[in-house]
């Protein structure tokens, strides 16, 4: 009986941990909605972070791809891809902290929040504002 209460827990936390996941996705995939771009790229690993840091356009989005994936320095990286975050939406140091600390339940929230992102802090020809110079 115990082994069956063990399969029974991991079978438990097991949906408990993919129900969060398939959340942080949804969350990632709302956030590039509100930038203008395509929801997809929020969810695959690698282009989300290149497209956040193009989308800012005030890093060299493959030199800070590059810092995301050296281990030890990426947390220099990660605290720049959460601080251009936070700017294309308009918020503060609070936010960057809160999407640096915590980036999965941070987009969630940014995600469904009403806060929408201001094209003025995204690149030229990037997500809305590329939206804006088609229309």
């Amino acid at each position: 009986t115990s082994s069956a209460a063990g399969a029974g827990l991991f079978a438990g936390l097991s949906l408990l941990w993919l129900a969060f996941f398939v959340l942080f996705l949804v969350g990632y995939w709302k956030v590039f909605t509100k930038l203008g771009l395509p929801g997809w790229m929020g969810i695959i690993p690698f282009v989300n972070i290149y497209m956040i840091f193009k989308a800012r356009g005030e890093h060299e989005p493959v030199v800070f791809l590059i810092l995301c994936l050296i281990p030890c320095i990426q947390i220099i990286g990660f605290w720049f891809l959460a601080s251009d975050t936070a700017e294309m939406f308009d918020k503060g140091v609070g936010w960057k902290i809160f999407l640096f600390l915590l980036p999965g339940i941070s987009h969630i929230v940014l995600g469904f929040s009403d806060a929408p992102a201001n094209p003025r802090n995204i690149a030229p020809g990037v997500g809305l504002n590329e939206q804006n110079l088609a229309g």
